[in-house]
């Protein structure tokens, strides 16, 4: 059961992950002074919040 859950959690932080790379890829294509804007507001957050739930969900396996 926990396996599940841990599954579940490291899923969502690769689909977080994924997506933050798509929004800097896209924002690296873009020619406009927002493009900028997108990759640290949008883009980096993403990939922190994904790696740090990953980080997370590795630390408290066996706790839950």
């Amino acid at each position: 059961m926990t396996t599940l859950f841990l599954e579940k959690r490291i899923r969502r932080s690769a689909v977080l992950i994924s997506i933050g790379v798509l929004v800097l890829l896209f924002s690296l294509l873009w020619k406009h002074p927002l493009s900028f804007m997108a990759f640290l507001v949008v883009g980096c957050p993403l990939i922190l919040v994904g790696s740090l739930l990953y980080l997370y969900s590795l630390a408290t396996e066996g706790t839950g």
